[in-house]
């Protein structure tokens, strides 16, 4: 399926702006008419060589759980695209969106490896698809499963991958408001068991073009750390996604619709290792509302 079988997808009355955690924006222009966020999604789809059975999925959730509750992620190792869903429910316990709800809009198409986690307080959960696993001939292997952290100062998560083995410890985030804790979030990117701190090469992963954000996310990872840039706006989106060497297609489509996308907000993020004063860029991705 192409990117001509799709028809662009305009923004209507009532529709939901919405940044990565799923937490509301006022749109920063008049949106009516103007493209949706699922026009990306569709574009890196067909850019990354996939088709009709991981559409015909994204389409499953948006249809199963409503506009605006999907967040996607389009994540770039080298010159391979993948697809990454999280889904939100901030009611915990009284959650309605969960790994079961979702396991059962995807049953036709995938299995989620499921156990009782219901009972326990996640506000997230993600999971990658493909065309492999959207047509069943791969298994979806791992949901990632998120939990708050109380008694930290600063607003923060812990992720654990969940398996049919059971749950493991991956990652944890801190939030950062980028106007007013800039301190704190050098000081956080700069503390790391991975990189030698008298050559880190600071400015290199706190960009002042990607700092003109409204949070900053830092990431703690097993082999690797990461950072998070929310709700830019669409110049500094066309200059990440240039400097990334995300497909020429995927960035000319933002740019040609430069102006049709201006009234959104965005997020991106990298996975880094530090070597020695350079910085080796492991995943680059953008965010957007399915």
């Amino acid at each position: 399926m192409t990117q001509s079988d799709l028809s662009l997808e305009r923004s209507k009355p009532g529709e939901r702006f919405a940044d990565y955690c799923l937490w509301d924006y006022h749109p920063v222009a008049p949106p009516l008419g103007k493209l949706n966020s699922a026009n990306l999604l569709w574009r890196a789809i067909e850019a990354s060589g996939q088709g009709a059975h991981l559409i015909a999925a994204c389409k499953a959730l948006r249809e199963g759980l409503g506009a605006g509750r999907t967040v996607y992620g389009v994540k770039k190792f080298g010159e391979r695209l993948s697809f990454e869903f999280y889904f939100y429910d901030y009611g915990r316990l009284e959650r309605r969106v969960s790994i079961s709800r979702v396991a059962e809009i995807l049953a036709p198409r995938t299995t989620l490896p499921l156990a009782s986690l219901e009972k326990r307080p996640y506000f997230m959960f993600s999971l990658d698809l493909d065309e492999e696993i959207a047509s069943r001939r791969r298994p979806l292997e791992v949901v990632n499963v998120y939990v708050g952290n109380p008694g930290s100062s600063v607003s923060s998560g812990i992720c654990y991958e969940f398996t049919d083995a059971g749950l493991r410890l991956a990652n944890f985030y801190f939030f950062f408001d980028a106007r007013k804790e800039m301190d704190d979030i050098i000081a956080k990117t700069s503390c790391s068991a991975h990189h030698d701190l008298r050559s880190f090469p600071l400015s290199r992963i706190l960009r002042p073009e990607l700092l003109d954000c409204e949070v900053v996310v830092v990431a703690n990872k097993k082999v690797n750390d990461g950072i998070y840039f929310s709700r830019i706006k669409i110049d500094t989106l066309i200059d990440f996604l240039d400097r990334e060497r995300f497909p020429a297609d995927l960035t000319g489509f933002v740019r040609r619709h430069r102006d049709n996308l201006d009234h959104m907000l965005y997020d991106v993020g990298v996975d880094y290792q530090v070597e020695g004063a350079d910085v080796r860029v492991l995943k680059s991705a953008f965010y957007g509302l399915l």
